[in-house]
C-alpha cells in the first residue's frame, strides 16, 4: 500500500489522475483535445458569498484537476436561474455539515424523481468526509488508517487540503517511509502557492529530514517580492534543528561551521533555546565545563526546567556538586528529570568516603524527597552518609528502607550488613548473609572467615599494590635503620606513626624532665637505681620516654611500669600513656588498650590514644587480610579524628580486596585529585580487573 500511495495512488501529487468528470467527455475528432466538463457551481457559490479564501482554494483545486481550465469571466455575475437548493447545499458544505447535505439530497430525490445533485458536489462531499476520517485517524495515531483513507480518496490530496497533505506526510514518517514523506513535501513546494503554507511545510520537513534530502527540498524555494529567498528566515531554525538532533544523539555529527554559526546566534539573541541546545550538545560530548557556561546562560534567560537540569548535571560533572545542590533542590519539582537529577546529585554527595562536611539542613531536606519518591538510591546514600559519620543506627534504618524498596539491590544489603555488624545485631547480619548466600561474596565475608580468605587470594597478579605512604604529623623519632629499604612484595601499608602527645615540651619531642639531655645519657642515667627498683616515678617515666625515643619499646615498658607503681596523678597518667604507646610501637594493640586504662587519662588524651589504638588495629587487620575488620576499625577512628591520606589508601585497598570497586574507585580518585600520586596504582588495578571482566 505504501508503494502504491507513493507512486500511483496519489494522482494529485503526481498530477497523473483523471478528472472526476472525464467519463462524461465525448470522443473528439482526431488532432483535437476535448474540453473537460467542469462543475463550477461551488466556485460561483463562494464568489457570490464573497468568501475569498474558499474561492481561491476552489480555483486552485480546479486548476489541479483540470490543468487547462480557466475561471469564467462572468464569475461574479448574478445567476438568476441558479437552483436555490444547490445554494443551500453548498452553504451546508461550507459549514462542514456533511450529514445535513446527505439528508437534504435524499429528501430532494424522494420529492423529485430522477433529480441528481452535481457530480462535483458529491465528489467534494466524499472527499470532505474522507478528510474528516483521515484527521481523526491521525489524531488517534492510527497511521495505517491514514494511508488507507488517502489511497481510497486521492482527489483530496491537493493544495486546498494542506492539513490533509501534512498528515499524510506524517503518516509516512511514522511508518518509516521518509522517502514517501519527502515526495509529499516536494509536491507542496513545487505546486502550492500560499507563502505561509510553504514556509510551514519547509519547517515540518526540517523536523524529519536532514542532509541531501532536506537540501533538495529547500532548493525548491521561490523568491519573495523583494528578491530574497523565501526560506532565508529558516537558516537559524535549520541550525537549531541539526544541533538539537545531535544533542539528543551523540552519534550524529554537526559541522564546526554550523556550531560556530549557532553560537553566534545564541550570543546575539536573548532567548534561552539556542544556549540550551548548545549546552546539551557539548555536555553529551564530554565537555561539561563549556556546557556549564551555556546552561548558565540559558538559566539566566529563563530557560526553565531543562536549563536547570543541565546546569546541575554540568556542575556535578565539574566537581562542584555541593554548589549545585541549592539549584537542584529549587527545581526538584519542575519535572521527572529534575527530580532524578536532584536525587542522583545528593546520592553522589552523601555516599562519598570520607563524608563531606554538609550543613545538616541539606541532609534534612533531602530525606523527605527520598521518602516521598521511595527512592532506593536516595535511601542507600543516606545510609552511607550516616554510616560514615558514625550514626550506625540511623544508617541501619536507611539501609533497611532501601532494601525494602529495592530487595535486589546488593549494595543496600551490604550496607545493612556492615551496619548490623558494627551494632552487633547478629540476627539481622545472619539473615542478610543467608538471603545473599551464593549471590554476594562480600556480604558472606562478613560472617565467613573462609570467604574472606578466598577474596584476599584473588588480587590480580598483574596489578601489584604499592604501599600507601605514612603521613601522620609529628611522629616519634625512629632510627633510620628502622624504615624498610624497599616495599615488600605483598601489598602492606607502612605503619602509621603514632604521635607523641605527652603534653610536656612537645616541640622537642622529649618530656620536660629530660629536655636538653642526649638520648644515650638520659637512658643510662640511674641504671643502678632502676635495676634496684628504687628509681623515682618521675625519673622512671623520663627514662621510659628516652628509651621510646631510642626505639627500645620493650625496655621502655619496664620503666613506665615503675612509674605506674610508684607514681600518682599526672605522673601515673604519663606512665600509662607511655606504656600504651610502647605496646603500639610493638604492634601489640590489645596490650596497648589494657595499658591505656590502667590509669584514667584526661579526655583529650584519651581520645588521642583511642585514635592511635584504632589506627594500629586497622593496620593489623589489613596485614592479616581481615579487610572487613580493617574497615570497621577505620570507621570507628573516623568518629574521633579526620582520616589521613595513608589511612584512606588502606580503606581503598580494603574495598578493592573485597571487590567493591565502586567504593575503592571513589577514594582512589579523590586521593589522586588531592595530589596523592600513589592512588594512581589503585585506579590502574581497578581498570585491570574490569578489563578482564569485559573481555
Amino acid at each position: 500500500m505504501l508503494v502504491l500511495i507513493g507512486a500511483a495512488a496519489v494522482p494529485a501529487i503526481g498530477q497523473q489522475f483523471t478528472s472526476p468528470s472525464s467519463s462524461e467527455d465525448t470522443a473528439a475528432p482526431s488532432g483535437t483535445t476535448p474540453a473537460p466538463k467542469v462543475d463550477e457551481s461551488a466556485l460561483r457559490f463562494f464568489a457570490a458569498q464573497g468568501d475569498s479564501q474558499r474561492l481561491e482554494a476552489e480555483m486552485a483545486r480546479l486548476r489541479a484537476l483540470y490543468p487547462n481550465w480557466q475561471p469564467p469571466k462572468d464569475l461574479f455575475s448574478p445567476t438568476p436561474d441558479q437552483d436555490p437548493d444547490l445554494v443551500r447545499l453548498w452553504q451546508l458544505f461550507a459549514e462542514g455539515k456533511f450529514s445535513d447535505i446527505r439528508a437534504a439530497i435524499a429528501q430532494r430525490q424522494a420529492a423529485e424523481s430522477g433529480w441528481q445533485p452535481p457530480a462535483d458536489l458529491l465528489t467534494r462531499l466524499d472527499e470532505g468526509e474522507a478528510a474528516r476520517r483521515l484527521v481523526n485517524a491521525a489524531e488517534a495515531k492510527q497511521w495505517a488508517s491514514v494511508l488507507r483513507i488517502a489511497t481510497d480518496t486521492p482527489g483530496m490530496l491537493v493544495c486546498a487540503n494542506m492539513d490533509v497533505l501534512w498528515r499524510v506526510a506524517e503518516a509516512f514518517v511514522r511508518t518509516d517511509a521518509t522517502e514517501r514523506a519527502k515526495d509529499v513535501y516536494a509536491y507542496i513546494l513545487s505546486t502550492c502557492p500560499d507563502p505561509k503554507e510553504r514556509l510551514a511545510t519547509a519547517q515540518k520537513a526540517m523536523q524529519v529530514l536532514d542532509g541531501p534530502e532536506l537540501d533538495s527540498l529547500l532548493a525548491l524555494q521561490r523568491a519573495k517580492p523583494d528578491g530574497t529567498p523565501e526560506f532565508a528566515s529558516l537558516r537559524d531554525d535549520l541550525l537549531r534543528t541539526r544541533v538539537g538532533r545531535a544533542a539528543q544523539d551523540a552519534t550524529l555529527n554537526v559541522s564546526a561551521e554550523d556550531i560556530d554559526a549557532l553560537e553566534q546566534v545564541a550570543r546575539n539573541g536573548s532567548a534561552a533555546d539556542d544556549a540550551l541546545v548548545l549546552g546539551w550538545y557539548v555536555f553529551r560530548r564530554g565537555d561539561a565545563a563549556q556546557a556549564l557556561d551555556w546552561f548558565k546562560l540559558a538559566l539566566d534567560r529563563k530557560g526553565g526546567a531543562s536549563a536547570a537540569e543541565g546546569y546541575v548535571l554540568a556542575l556535578e560533572a565539574t566537581g562542584r556538586a555541593l554548589e549545585a545542590e541549592p539549584i537542584a533542590y529549587q527545581w526538584r519539582d519542575a519535572g521527572a528529570d529534575n527530580r532524578t537529577a536532584y536525587i542522583d546529585l545528593m546520592a553522589g554527595l552523601l555516599a562519598q568516603s570520607p563524608p563531606p562536611r554538609l550543613d545538616q539542613s541539606i541532609v534534612a531536606r533531602f530525606a523527605p524527597v527520598v521518602s516521598q519518591d521511595k527512592s532506593a538510591t536516595g535511601a542507600q546514600a543516606l545510609g552511607w552518609y550516616a554510616y560514615n559519620t558514625g550514626q550506625l543506627r540511623t544508617a541501619a534504618s536507611w539501609f533497611r528502607t532501601a532494601v525494602q524498596w529495592a530487595p535486589e539491590d546488593e549494595t543496600s544489603a551490604f550496607g545493612l550488613a556492615l551496619a548490623s555488624a558494627r551494632l552487633k545485631d547478629n540476627a539481622t547480619l545472619d539473615a542478610i548473609a543467608a538471603t545473599w548466600a551464593g549471590k554476594s561474596e562480600r556480604i558472606l565475608a562478613l560472617v565467613s572467615p573462609a570467604t574472606r580468605r578466598q577474596l584476599a587470594s584473588r588480587a590480580p597478579a598483574t596489578a601489584p599494590l604499592p604501599l600507601p605512604a605514612a603521613s601522620a604529623p609529628t611522629p616519634i623519632a625512629r632510627p633510620a635503620a628502622a624504615a624498610p629499604s624497599s616495599p615488600p612484595a605483598a601489598p602492606m601499608p607502612l605503619n602509621v606513626a603514632v604521635n607523641d602527645r605527652r603534653g610536656t615540651n612537645e616541640t622537642s619531642g622529649a618530656p620536660a624532665s629530660s629536655a636538653g639531655r642526649g638520648h644515650t645519657s638520659c637512658a643510662s642515667t640511674g641504671d643502678a637505681a632502676f635495676r634496684a627498683g628504687r628509681l623515682s616515678a618521675e625519673d622512671a617515666v623520663g627514662r621510659g620516654w628516652c628509651l621510646l625515643d631510642l626505639d627500645r619499646p620493650r625496655e621502655a615498658i619496664d620503666a613506665f611500669d615503675i612509674g605506674l607503681r610508684n607514681g600518682a596523678g599526672r605522673t601515673a597518667e604519663d606512665a600509662a600513656y607511655g606504656k600504651s604507646l610502647a605496646y603500639l610501637r610493638l604492634g601489640l594493640t590489645n596490650q596497648a588498650q589494657v595499658a591505656a586504662v590502667e590509669t584514667a587519662q584526661p579526655p583529650a588524651r584519651a581520645v588521642e590514644l583511642s585514635v592511635d589504638l584504632l589506627t594500629q588495629r586497622a593496620i593489623a587487620a589489613y596485614r592479616d587480610a581481615r579487610y572487613v575488620e580493617a574497615i570497621l576499625a577505620l570507621d570507628e577512628r573516623n568518629r574521633l579524628a579526620p582520616e589521613q591520606q595513608d589511612l584512606m589508601m588502606i580503606r581503598a585497598w580494603c574495598y578493592f580486596k573485597l571487590r567493591d570497586f565502586a567504593s575503592a574507585g571513589r577514594i582512589f580518585k579523590a586521593l589522586r585529585a588531592a595530589g596523592y600520586a600513589e592512588a594512581g596504582a589503585g585506579i590502574n588495578a581497578i581498570m585491570a580487573v574490569t578489563r578482564q571482566w569485559r573481555s
